[in-house]
């Protein structure tokens, strides 16, 4: 890694950022699970243009045009973790115009029917709970 720039913590851990390595800049974001052991991530790979634009702005709009309601598909990475470490990760699509609660309902459901697939693909037994509790977890993050 060769750079973090850190715009929101939770409890003293960064939340909210932008990570540099092999000179391409990616946004890091906690997007649920603030609370429990488990939490959802998206990475997001960011361009030129959205680079500037996040400089312009650190406040509450951070996340618009880039995850919310961005004028294009974005292809990003969700990470799912327990204790801060990452158990689970997959590609993911944000559609163009996505607005919150569409992008955070799709997310949900789209990671609770990954990790039944793996949980379903003969994991070793350790890995096998602890995706199943992330499951649990992602499921409780729905009702929420």
């Amino acid at each position: 890694m060769e750079e973090v720039e850190i715009f929101d913590r939770y409890n003293g851990v960064p939340t909210l950022g932008i990570f540099r390595t092999g000179g391409q800049a990616h946004l890091f974001w906690r997007t649920l699970g603030y609370t429990g052991d488990i939490s959802l991530w998206l990475y997001v790979p960011l361009s030129d243009g959205d680079q500037e634009a996040l400089g312009d702005d650190e406040g509450p709009g951070l996340l618009d045009g880039i995850v919310y309601q961005s004028a294009r598909q974005r292809w990003v990475t969700v990470g799912v973790a327990d204790y801060y470490r990452l158990i689970f990760e997959r590609e993911w699509s944000i559609p163009p115009n996505a607005k919150h609660g569409q992008i955070l309902r799709s997310l949900i459901e789209d990671v609770t029917a990954a990790l039944q697939l793996a949980i379903d693909g003969g994991l070793p037994p350790g890995r096998k709970e602890n995706f199943k509790k992330a499951q649990e977890a992602v499921r409780h993050l729905v009702a929420c």
